[in-house]
C-alpha cells in the first residue's frame, strides 16, 4: 500500500533553485544536447513496468500517475506533478522499470541520456549532493505515507488520499486520475469499503462525487475524517 505525492521540494528548491540550477552551464547545456523533449496525449504510457531504464525521465510539464501490475491487478500508487523527475531511484538501483507511468493529462517529459547525467554527478559534488538529498526525501515520504495509512481504518485513509488529490490539482473540484478499484488497491481496502465511504461523505454533505468527478464542499470535515480516521 502506497501513497501519492506531488513534486517534492529540498531545502534548495525552497529558495527558487531547481536541479539544472546546480551544473554549469557547459554540464547543463551537455543534459540538454543528450535529451529530447516528447510530449504525451492523456492516458497514454510514458515507460512500461519492466523495460530497461536507459534514460533519467523528468517530468516537466502535467500529471502522471505510477501503476505496479502483477498477474491479478493493476495498483495506482503515485501522483506526479510539474517538475518532477519519474522513477529516478529506479534508473541507478535497478536499472529496470519496476512501474508504468501514464500520463494523467497532457504532458511532457524530458528524456535525459543517463551516462551523461551519471558523468555530471561524477564531477559536480553539488549536483550530486543534491541527487542524494532528492532521493533520500522521496524515500522519506513514502515510508511517512505507508505509516500513517497503515493506522487509519478504510474513511481515514480514503479523505487522506481525497485531501492530497485536491492539494496535487490545487482545486476542491478535480476528476480522479483512476477507478474504485485503483483506489480499493491504493489505499488497502476493498472496492465496496471505498464506495461505501464515498456514499456515506456525499449523504452527509462533504462532497458531491459522480463518475470520476470529485467535489469537495466541507474541506474542514474531511481533514478532521483524515486526520482522527
Amino acid at each position: 500500500m502506497l501513497f501519492y505525492y506531488p513534486a517534492i521540494a529540498t531545502d534548495m528548491e525552497s529558495k527558487h533553485k531547481v536541479w539544472y540550477d546546480y551544473l554549469s552551464e557547459d554540464q547543463h547545456q551537455q543534459l540538454l544536447d543528450n535529451s529530447q523533449l516528447v510530449t504525451f496525449k492523456k492516458d497514454e504510457t510514458i515507460v512500461k513496468q519492466g523495460i530497461a531504464a536507459d534514460h533519467i525521465l523528468f517530468l516537466e510539464q502535467g500529471m502522471v500517475k505510477l501503476i505496479i501490475e502483477d498477474e491479478e491487478r493493476s495498483t495506482a500508487f503515485k501522483i506526479l506533478s510539474d517538475n518532477t523527475f519519474i522513477g529516478l531511484m529506479c534508473a541507478f538501483v535497478k536499472r529496470s522499470f519496476d512501474f508504468s507511468a501514464v500520463a494523467i493529462t497532457p504532458s511532457k517529459v524530458r528524456l535525459i541520456n543517463r551516462s551523461v547525467f551519471e558523468d555530471a554527478i561524477r564531477n559536480n559534488g553539488d549536483f550530486a549532493v543534491y541527487i542524494v538529498q532528492l532521493m533520500s526525501l522521496m524515500t522519506n515520504k513514502v515510508v511517512h505515507d505507508l505509516i500513517q495509512l497503515s493506522h487509519k481504518n478504510a474513511d481515514g485513509a480514503i479523505c487522506t488520499v481525497l485531501l492530497e488529490l485536491a492539494s496535487i490539482f490545487n482545486s476542491q473540484r478535480f476528476q480522479m486520475p483512476f477507478s474504485r478499484v485503483e483506489l480499493a488497491h491504493t489505499v488497502g481496502y476493498s472496492k465496496e469499503s471505498v464506495i461505501s465511504c464515498l456514499s456515506s461523505l456525499q449523504r452527509d454533505g462533504v462532497l458531491v462525487t459522480s463518475g470520476k468527478s470529485i467535489e469537495i464542499l466541507d474541506m474542514k470535515r474531511l481533514e478532521t475524517i483524515s486526520r482522527f480516521g
